[in-house]
């Protein structure tokens, strides 16, 4: 029997890409099951372009966050999988295919993740996996490169981007979805990283592609998220050590930066 797909798309703001990723959705050489659409919190014509698109359910979402609004969209969504999509990830029309077919061959996957192409140079990966450092840093594997197939042996990563994520219901509902703790950078790494330690595979497909307009994120919210990751991955009795390093530390690395910008300081 053929899996059901229900597609997620969350936008907030999000008029200005709506009309292609829409438009993108209705070619699509398998289209989904169902189509729940969520407007998170948006001042422009979002909501309106949103009801053009015929959704199986509309939802208005009380929180901002993409995390916090697939979570509502979850109540009205049916279906063994879920294609996340926020308003700039404007899917090639074989995408949802190519995805489909790389996890119904494979059932030990949860998670499969598409290639992200630049929003305006179809030909430039804009992004394609994340890992962690020794650290815990996140990191991209693959980010503005001229696409030339060097990356198209699919394979097993850490973890995918949000946008375009294909997931199983099921366990994205056993996980509890997003880290709300994690409301804008490292979401799906988190999620995958623990899709990872329950058991699962997380792959990428390289011939999906999905075109991204994703920004660089702020430096401060990288280290918000990174300081959250460490401290929720810490066994219970190291949590109190990391909270009493990160004075010391923070005070480091102004001193740090401020010598950095001495005057006279050889490069």
């Amino acid at each position: 029997m053929q899996a059901r797909v229900t597609a997620i798309l969350v936008a907030r703001n999000g008029g200005q890409y709506l009309e292609r990723t829409i438009a993108a959705l209705r070619v699509q050489t398998r289209t989904p099951d169902a189509l729940v659409v969520v407007d998170a919190g948006s001042t422009d014509n979002t909501a309106e372009l949103l009801m053009g698109a015929a959704p199986t359910q509309f939802v208005t979402a009380r929180r901002s966050t993409f995390g916090a609004a697939v979570a509502e969209a979850l109540g009205v969504a049916d279906g063994d999988w879920l294609w996340l999509l926020g308003p700039d990830n404007a899917p090639e029309p074989d995408a949802l295919e190519r995805l489909l077919g790389a996890v119904e061959i494979a059932p030990s996957v949860a998670i499969a993740g598409p290639k992200l192409m630049r929003w305006d140079q179809p030909d430039t990966i804009a992004a394609f996996g994340e890992s962690i450092t020794s650290r815990g840093a996140s990191v991209q594997l693959v980010s503005n490169e001229l696409d030339q197939a060097q990356h198209d042996r699919g394979s097993d990563l850490m973890a995918v981007a949000t946008g375009g994520m294909l997931i199983r219901r099921a366990v994205f509902a056993a996980l509890g979805g997003f880290d709300p703790g994690l409301p804008t950078v490292d979401a799906a790494l988190d999620l995958c990283i623990r899709a990872r330690l329950a058991g699962h595979r997380v792959i990428a497909v390289p011939g999906a592609r999905v075109a991204s307009d994703a920004r660089p994120p702020r430096f401060g919210a990288v280290r918000a998220a990174q300081l959250h990751r460490r401290l929720v991955y810490a066994p219970p009795l190291a949590v109190p050590v990391h909270w009493l390093s990160l004075v010391p530390i923070a005070l480091a690395r102004i001193l740090w930066q401020l010598a950095a910008k001495r005057p006279g300081r050889i490069p």
